[in-house]
């Protein structure tokens, strides 16, 4: 049998180490194709915004309106970001390591509401309690809605803390409390950032729920702005605002992650961990998820399904399996593309970083802090300069790749990062050539994970509404913009059956993101805390 390290097979090697550089260039180049589409509607934004003269500017930015929608937005943001961290990591803490019956159960109802359009919740809630309105309901809707996201990073986090840390915690005496902020917490900061991190950049872009609940936010300002007086240079400002308070979360976010990676221990290779059956413990974190199940499924659902009975008008089936089919394949071809640009810069950051990897990262988290109406204003002009392309759904599919790209991107790099380069330079001395290798080596190990952000990329584009409500082809429903139009004239009942076809479609998908955490359950577990 031939030697791994004989002749042919070095000469193999290296003509395979040769091939990867030419591939990388080759990469370098569609990497910079990329970032250029993502950077449009900022190029669009600083052109539009630049057609008004700076006193304009400066009358438009320093009124008094736009200092009290900026302070709305923002403490709309602070608000929803320390309720989401500060009961996200309750229920991920709980769900890890308290003893909880029907544990299947409380992760579905922790994650479902994920399931669930923000437009959707305040509809419900609104047909429920007609009073229901203002800043204050406004915190509470995004709230429901965006709690999964820091469940999940969470329980992402708790997976990989270290477990010999807390036996030796243990032994020196230390109760559960101290245990996890003296030794937890400073493993999973990272993870819970980057929940958070979606957290705010999800609020701060929302439209439909503060539009409903009749708060002047950033976004609702700019859609006014085009909507109304159709002057598109002062949204083009207004935006520019909005861009930069993204990216000054974005940027506070990556150095919050940065320090906590400095000050990273390091880790053995001991997984053990412990269950709580602490009474105290056990009943806190189940009425917790029983209370945010009760406002954040149980309560939609009713309202959904008693509208959809009780409604006197005859529900309009074609209507209903069109805008179903729509929103499908819309979706869908947007998840496509996301996943098609995704993959030379998931690529590009999965290798040893760089100066060119770290720009390319900010500018797909830049470009991901941007907001459906910003990317709606932005591709409505640039598309109206294509005529072939304006008006079609593959605008709006385009339009949902580049919002929910930073999705696809954070999968495809964490994906192709666990294929090891050994691997790979080991069936190229085997013979296999680039294309048997990434058949037969690097899919088999990265297509689960990239499935996985596809499907959230999916997910994510049935749900948005701004970018739809401008970009949509003349004629062209999407069960969003059905449940908006309706909603938006408080007609509930007519809203119902699109509400329900939307929650029960997006469903699927959440429930098969989900499925990752039943790895949560420890494999060797000691009981303790009686």
């Amino acid at each position: 049998m031939q030697s791994l390290k004989s002749p042919s097979n070095t000469s193999l090697l290296n003509l395979y180490r040769v091939k990867n550089q030419t591939n990388k260039s080759l990469l370098g180049i569609l990497v910079l194709l990329v970032v250029g589409l993502v950077l449009i509607p900022i190029f669009y934004l600083v052109t539009r915004a630049s057609q008004k003269s700076f006193t304009q500017i400066q009358e438009l930015l320093f009124r008094q309106k736009t200092f009290e929608v900026v302070a709305t937005t923002s403490l709309l943001v602070l608000l929803v970001v320390l309720l989401t961290a500060f009961f996200g990591v309750l229920i991920a803490a709980g769900l890890h390591f308290v003893n909880l019956p029907y544990f299947d159960a409380l992760i579905i109802v922790a994650v479902l509401p994920l399931a669930i359009p923000s437009y959707v919740f305040t509809y419900t809630w609104i047909a429920l309690v007609p009073e229901f309105s203002g800043f204050l309901p406004a915190v509470f809707i995004l709230f429901l809605t965006t709690l999964p996201y820091v469940i999940l990073a969470t329980l992402a986090g708790l997976r990989r803390v270290d477990g010999s840390q807390i036996e030796v915690a243990r032994s020196f005496g230390l109760n559960h409390l101290q245990i996890f902020f003296k030794v937890i917490l400073p493993q999973i900061r990272g993870h819970i950032s980057g929940g958070v991190l979606l957290v705010g950049l999800y609020t701060m872009s929302d439209f439909g729920a503060v539009s409903l609940l009749n708060v002047d936010t950033l976004t609702v300002t700019i859609q006014n702005m085009y909507r109304a007086s159709y002057d598109r240079n002062a949204a083009a400002v207004m935006s520019l605002v909005l861009v930069a308070l993204s990216a000054l979360f974005v940027v506070g976010d990556e150095r919050f992650k940065s320090k906590t990676l400095r000050n990273k221990s390091i880790k053995t290779t001991s997984v053990k961990t412990y269950s709580i059956n602490k009474p105290s413990y056990q009943v806190t974190v189940f009425s917790t998820i029983f209370v945010y199940g009760v406002f954040a499924v149980l309560v939609p659902v009713y309202v959904l399904l008693s509208r959809f009975i009780t409604n006197p008008v005859a529900v309009d089936w074609s209507s209903l399996l069109s805008a179903s089919i729509s929103t499908f394949s819309v979706a869908l071809l947007g998840a496509v593309i996301a996943l098609i640009l995704s993959a030379p810069i998931g690529t590009l950051l999965s290798e040893k970083p760089t100066y060119f990897s770290r720009f390319t990262n900010r500018a797909i988290l830049i470009g991901h802090a941007l907001p459906g109406v910003v990317i709606g204003l932005a591709l409505v002009s640039f598309g109206s300069k294509i005529s072939f392309i304006y008006q079609t759904t593959f605008l709006l599919a385009f339009a949902y790749a580049l919002l929910f790209l930073a999705k696809s991107v954070a999968s495809m790099t964490a994906s192709l990062a666990r294929v090891p380069e050994g691997a790979k330079e080991v069936a190229a001395t085997l013979g296999m050539n680039k294309w048997a290798v990434l058949k037969n080596v690097v899919t088999p190990i990265a297509a689960p994970g990239i499935a996985l952000g596809t499907t959230l990329v999916f997910l994510t584009a049935m749900k948005e509404l701004p970018a739809t409500l401008m970009l949509r082809p003349t004629g062209f429903e999407t069960l969003a913009t059905q449940i908006w139009s309706s909603a938006a004239i408080s007609r509930f009942n007519e809203a119902a059956p699109y509400a329900l076809i939307l929650l029960i479609i997006a469903a699927i998908p959440t429930f098969i993101l989900s499925r990752p955490d039943k790895a949560d359950k420890p494999l060797s577990t000691q009981e303790i805390g009686k």
